[in-house]
């Protein structure tokens, strides 16, 4: 793990947590697969991720969590670009007590001439704020066979 890889997931949770998700959606990849809990959801566009991002950050407000911070558990051997992180992320409210840890792994893919990676894949490995995906409702829909009838439509 370098500095720079931790700079960059700092930078990450700093624009979630200033609600510059514009800026934040800049970081991935589209289509972006995100495996939560064992489902796929996938993120076609920069704005469908900003609606979700939306949706987290409002839930997580409510929670009182005002900083996440990074911790690379591990990382891949980067091979032509591409590598894997494995990352955990601790959530703070606004007295500094910790409240959850989630437990992500990331596929990310690095240009040459990049300053930065770019993720590629998220999978949620461990939910320690499982409000967050109660908050989506694409997700909400997946487990839904309702739902799903009436999309297929």
């Amino acid at each position: 793990m370098t500095q720079s890889t931790t700079r960059f997931l700092t930078m990450l949770s700093r624009t979630f947590c200033n609600d510059q998700l514009e800026q934040l959606a800049r970081h991935f990849t589209y289509p972006l697969p995100t495996y939560t809990q064992g489902e796929l959801l996938v993120f076609g566009t920069s704005n469908t991720l900003i609606e979700a991002m939306t949706l987290y950050r409002e839930a997580a407000r409510q929670a009182d969590i005002q900083v996440i911070t990074p911790r690379v558990i591990a990382s891949g051997l980067p091979r032509k670009g591409y590598s894997t992180l494995w990352v955990e992320w601790d959530h703070y409210d606004g007295a500094g007590t910790h409240i959850c840890t989630s437990q992500v792994r990331y596929a990310t893919f690095q240009d040459k001439m990049a300053l930065m990676p770019r993720i590629e894949m998220i999978d949620y490995t461990a939910l320690g704020f499982p409000e967050v995906t109660d908050a989506l409702p694409l997700y909400n829909t997946i487990n839904n066979p309702e739902a799903m009838r009436a999309i297929n439509r």
